[in-house]
C-alpha cells in the first residue's frame, strides 16, 4: 500500500518540467528494452485460443473466476498487465486501455495502435463508470481490487459494481488490496503468475509458457552475472524536492536483491513519505531513483533536477558523494514483461564491472 501510493502520488502530482533522462541514459535503457522485447516475441506460439481447454476456473485473490470461453471485451487498466496483454497476442480482444503512463516498447506500436484509451488524460486514462459500464466489457484487468481506478469517489466503477454488469475482474501483480500487506509480499514470480493465469484465460498457455521460460532463463542469466560481487548497499528513491518516496519492497526489494544489492530500507516501515532527516543518515552506496516521460497531464520526472536535489540536499550519502546516482525508468520495475528488463538496469547499476 504505502509504496503502491507513493508512485501514484508521484504520477500524478508531480510538478518538475520533464527533459529526459541524460542521452546516455536514454540511449541504454531503449537499448535494452528495444532488444529485449524483440527477442522475447519473436517465434512464439501463435496467438490461436485453444478452446478445448475451456471452461477454465483462476483462483484470483479468495476468488473463483470462471471462463466458458476466451475473453471477447477486455479492458486493461495498469501499463504493465496491459504490456502482459499485448505480448500475449491478444490485442484482437482489448477493447481499452487505461493507466498509460510511459511509452510502450515500439514492438507493440503496431498491435496497439487500434486500441483506444477510454478515460480522461487527468487520470491516466481511467474510464468513468458510465463509459466502463457502457463498454461492456467481459473482463477487467488492474492491479489491484481497491486502486484508484476503481475508485467510486472519483466517479469510477468499483469491482462489485463492474461484476454485477457481467465482468470478470482479475488482480495482476499479487496484489488483491493496498490496503492490506499484498504489496509488501509480490516479488518477481508474480509476473509469472500472471502469464501462467492470462494464458489459461485466453486459452493460448502454449505462448505465455514460451514467454514465461524466456523471462526465467533471463532472469537466471542476470543473476548469476553478479553471483560472486560482493552485495552493494542500494536505495531506491522514488520522489523529488517537495517529498520523499522510496520503494522498499515487494517487487522493488526483489529486484534489487536479485540484482545484487542490499536494500537499506528493507523491512522499514516508511508509512508512504520520509523526512529529509530520514533520508539523510541512510549508509547507500548506490541510490536508484524513478524516472517517467512527460505524457500529457503529466509533467515527467526530470533526472537531472532529481540528481540536482540529491546532491545539494544529501551531500554525505556515500552514493552521492562518489557520483552512484542511477535513473531507472519506473515502467521496468513494475510487476510485467519489462521487469527484467529493470532486473539488467539495476544490476548493471549496482555491479557494472560485471556486465563488460
Amino acid at each position: 500500500m504505502k509504496q503502491r501510493l507513493g508512485l501514484f502520488l508521484c504520477l500524478i502530482l508531480a510538478l518538475a518540467a520533464c527533459s529526459g533522462p541524460p542521452p546516455e541514459a536514454v540511449i541504454e535503457h531503449e537499448a535494452i528494452t528495444s532488444a529485449n522485447t524483440t527477442a522475447l516475441l519473436a517465434d512464439l506460439p501463435p496467438a490461436v485460443p485453444d478452446l478445448s481447454s475451456f471452461p477454465v476456473t483462476i483462483e484470483n485473490c479468495g476468488r473463483t473466476l470462471t471462463f466458458t470461453q476466451p475473453p471477447e471485451r477486455v479492458v486493461g487498466l495498469w501499463q504493465p498487465v496491459n504490456e502482459t496483454l499485448l505480448a500475449l497476442g491478444v490485442q484482437d480482444r482489448i477493447i481499452g486501455f487505461a493507466g498509460m503512463y510511459d511509452s510502450l516498447p515500439a514492438e507493440f506500436d503496431e498491435a496497439a495502435q487500434e486500441i483506444p484509451k477510454l478515460g480522461k488524460i487527468t487520470t491516466l486514462y481511467f474510464p468513468t463508470k458510465e463509459v466502463m459500464i457502457e463498454a461492456q466489457p467481459d473482463l477487467v484487468v488492474a492491479e489491484g481490487l481497491d486502486n484508484f481506478a476503481y475508485d467510486a469517489a472519483q466517479g469510477f466503477a468499483t469491482v462489485a459494481e463492474l461484476e454485477a454488469s457481467g465482468a470478470n475482474v482479475y488482480s495482476s501483480g499479487a496484489i488483491c488490496r493496498f490496503t492490506s500487506d499484498d504489496s509488501e509480499r509480490r516479488g518477481l514470480d508474480s509476473v509469472y503468475t500472471d502469464l501462467e493465469n492470462l494464458g489459461k484465460i485466453f486459452g493460448v498457455s502454449a505462448r505465455a509458457d514460451a514467454i514465461i521460460a524466456r523471462l526465467k532463463a533471463r532472469e537466471v542469466a542476470i543473476e548469476t552475472a553478479v553471483a560472486t560481487a560482493e552485495p552493494v548497499q542500494v536505495a531506491f528513491f522514488n520522489g523529488d524536492d517537495k517529498a520523499i518516496y522510496v520503494l522498499n519492497t515487494g517487487i522493488w526489494s526483489d529486484l534489487m536483491a536479485k540484482a545484487g544489492g542490499d536494500n537499506v530500507f528493507e523491512g522499514v516501515a516508511t508509512d508512504g513519505e520520509m523526512s529529509v532527516e530520514f533520508f539523510s543518515v541512510i549508509d547507500a552506496d548506490v541510490i536508484l531513483y524513478g524516472t517517467y516521460p512527460r505524457n500529457g497531464f503529466f509533467p515527467g520526472r526530470d533526472p537531472a533536477e532529481i540528481e540536482a536535489y540529491l546532491s545539494e540536499t544529501f551531500p554525505e550519502i556515500p552514493a552521492v558523494s562518489n557520483g552512484r546516482l542511477s535513473p531507472i525508468p519506473t515502467v521496468v520495475t513494475e510487476a510485467g514483461i519489462r521487469a527484467l528488463d529493470g532486473l539488467e538496469m539495476i544490476a548493471k547499476a549496482l555491479h557494472p564491472d560485471a556486465f563488460k
